[in-house]
Formats: structure tokens, sequence, C-alpha cells
């Protein structure tokens, strides 16, 4: 099994961590609190930041669809990059974030994008063409993410219908708990030689300049 193979490898088995961790949780919900299904794809659409680990795996991924999958996968990756161009706070081109970019620029760009679908999303089905190796993000949304009392990541708005505040802190996925994903990632990282605390976007971790780079730097 060729390098770039086993690393691919070894992220789905880490990121698998989130997906028990969302089973977890799920299985404590009350009936009607949970609207997440196959098909419901509204957390498909916008842009956000993912590790170079998580790119990694998305990019050997979309490399096994059959070829006319990952021709429209890759074209629907370049239309996202360059639709976000103006506003992404970083090296478009390379596809990599700046690590440091400032909120108001990080906002400015997620509100530019906020309306351009995963290059993933397969439509009319609301499929992901990757859903092995969809990053840690896709894997948790649907819940809240908290850190004790306080939101990090809001629920998603189909969820916990007229549920209270407290309730949707209640079923929350605690950060803390994602810490062995996260540094199964890190570790990951440390083991290619990718260079720490940057981050791309799916769309870009795909057509990125800089991720054959990487890949090459690994083998």
């Amino acid at each position: 099994m060729p390098p770039t193979q086993k690393l691919s490898y070894r992220l789905i088995t880490a990121l698998e961590g989130a997906d028990r961790l969302w089973k977890e949780r799920t299985a404590e919900l009350r009936p009607g609190e949970l609207a997440c299904r196959s098909g419901c794809f509204g957390c498909c659409v916008g842009l956000f930041a993912i590790g170079l680990p998580e790119a990694l795996a998305l990019r050997h991924a979309v490399a096994e669809l059959p070829a006319g999958a990952r021709a429209a996968v890759l074209s629907r990756a370049t239309r996202a990059v360059e639709q976000s161009a103006a506003t992404f706070p970083g090296d478009a081109a390379a596809g990599l974030l700046d690590p440091e970019r400032s909120d108001a620029d990080e906002g400015a760009w997620f509100l530019a994008a906020r309306g351009t679908p995963c290059p993933a999303l397969e439509l009319p089905s609301g499929r992901c063409a990757v859903y092995a190796a969809r990053p840690t993000t896709c894997r948790t949304y649907g819940l809240a993410l908290r850190t004790g009392g306080e939101t990090l990541v809001p629920v998603c708005e189909l969820n916990f219908p007229a549920a209270s505040a407290e309730r949707v802190l209640d079923t929350a996925i605690e950060a803390r708990n994602l810490t062995a994903v996260d540094q199964e990632l890190v570790e990951v990282a440390a083991a290619a030689g990718l260079p720490a605390g940057v981050e791309t976007t799916i769309a870009h971790a795909l057509v990125g300049s800089a991720f054959p780079v990487l890949e090459r730097g690994i083998r």
C-alpha cells in the first residue's frame, strides 16, 4: 500500500471516532428532536476551514471515484474556488488559508461563500460523494458543539424544534470529547511533515496548487 494511501486509511479511521461520538449523543435524543437524515443537505452549503490531514483524505477519496463522478466533483470545486477568490483570506490559488487571518476577513469570506454548495454534494439526491472521508465538522454538525456551558457551534436550525436553550445545550457534543480525534490528526500531520496550523477548505483542497506538492513530500 503506497504511503499516501496508508495515510488516508489512518485518517479515516481517526475521523470515525467523531461518528461514534455522534451516535452516542443522538441515541439519547427524544423522538422528533433530530431532523438529520439521508438527503438533507442544508449543512452542505457554504465553505469552512478544515485541516490539511482531512484535506489529503478527501483528495484520495475523490481520486478513487469513477471518472465521471470525479470530474463533476472537481468541476464544482473549481467553480467554488473561483467564486470565493475575491474574499478568500489566504492564498486562493494554493488553497491555503492564512493562519493569521483576522476575524473580520474570515467573516467577510464566510458571508460571501454562504450560498456555495460543497463540491462533494450530489444533487438532487443530496448525497455526499466522499461520505466515508468527510471532515470532522461534517460528522458532528447538527448537534451543537460546546465547551462546558458555552456554545462553540450552534445547533442546526432544523433540529430541536421549540426546545429550550437548556435542552439544546444539554444534548450538545462536548468539545473535549473530540480530543482523541484531534490528537490523532495532529500526529498524522506531524508524521507526514505537513505544516502545523495551516487550513484549507474542501473545495480548495481538491484543486489548490499546494496539495500535489504536499503529497509528493510524503511519498
